[in-house]
């Protein structure tokens, strides 16, 4: 099945369909009882053939049966093939469980097919490998280029009059700084020190500069909640930098695997390698 559908046997095409049928029972609010290839269905008068079979209940407990015919041919389906179908369906429906038909062709179908299939409730599905007209007028990959912007705090420096204990002796991480004000309520030595300094993101980064807080009276500088000093002022290098580009694309052609048409409604299954299902109105 790795080639285009025009090339595949009849084998494959059927199994591709049951493949299909499978993904789209995945994401279906029913309960899947029976998906098989190739079955022999008992009718009113005789057994038949099915292609693929599905059958599942509804949430309300109600049993249903979609029956598929796969037809991998070039020429148009035309009325003879709906009407041999319709009584395929009529057949193995009878006193059965209710039975929806399903004719699944390459591309194409005549006036007197579709008469059939709006007169007796059958549905034509187009299912191929997608042609550039299918794709015509579509987005079918977009591309993100991105640089990121991130605030920058470096050198800092205090204004230190009384030792507290020894926090400050080793490496210490900017997020674990705190100043203790008078009410006992902490604030991180960041946010104090960027507030107010940086530019909104509609306008260019903020350049490097130098930013001081005072402290009159001194307060208490804490480091991952531990008193480590009383200071009179903070400084530090405050801005913004960019980082480097990064760029990526989403979707792409190449991704795309199949297409399912309901040819007489429009609506279209467009299937990709790895498994992913969308819909659209047309």
């Amino acid at each position: 099945m790795v080639g285009g559908t025009s090339s595949m046997t009849s084998t494959e095409y059927e199994k591709l369909t049951r493949l299909l049928v499978r993904r789209i029972a995945e994401r279906s609010p029913v309960t899947t009882t029976r998906l098989e290839h190739n079955v022999v269905l008992p009718g009113r008068a005789s057994a038949h053939q099915i292609d693929v079979l599905w059958e599942f209940t509804v949430q309300s407990g109600h049993a249903h049966r979609v029956i598929f015919e796969c037809r991998r041919k070039s020429r148009s389906l035309e009325q003879n093939d709906a009407l041999a179908f319709k009584g395929v369906v009529e057949e193995v429906g009878y006193d059965s469980i209710p039975t929806t038909g399903v004719i699944v062709h390459l591309t194409g179908f005549q006036l007197g097919a579709r008469k059939i299939a709006d007169t007796y409730g059958l549905i034509i599905l187009e299912m191929r490998t997608p042609s550039d007209k299918d794709v015509s007028g579509r987005v079918m990959e977009i591309h993100i280029s991105m640089t990121g912007r991130v605030p920058v705090i470096r050198d800092i420096g205090m204004d230190v009059s009384v030792l507290l204990s020894d926090a400050l002796s080793g490496p210490v991480l900017n997020r674990a700084l705190e100043i203790e004000e008078p009410g006992g309520r902490r604030v991180s030595v960041m946010d104090l020190l960027q507030d107010s300094e940086l530019h909104p993101m509609a306008e260019p980064p903020t350049p490097l500069h130098r930013v001081t807080r005072r402290f009159d009276p001194p307060v208490v500088l804490t480091v991952s909640g531990r008193p480590a000093a009383e200071v009179r002022s903070i400084s530090a290098t405050v801005g913004e930098e960019l980082t480097d580009p990064f760029d990526c694309t989403v979707g792409g052609r190449e991704r795309l695997a199949w297409m399912v048409k309901n040819a007489l409604g429009g609506k279209r299954a467009w299937f990709t390698h790895d498994g992913e299902v969308r819909v659209t109105e047309s």
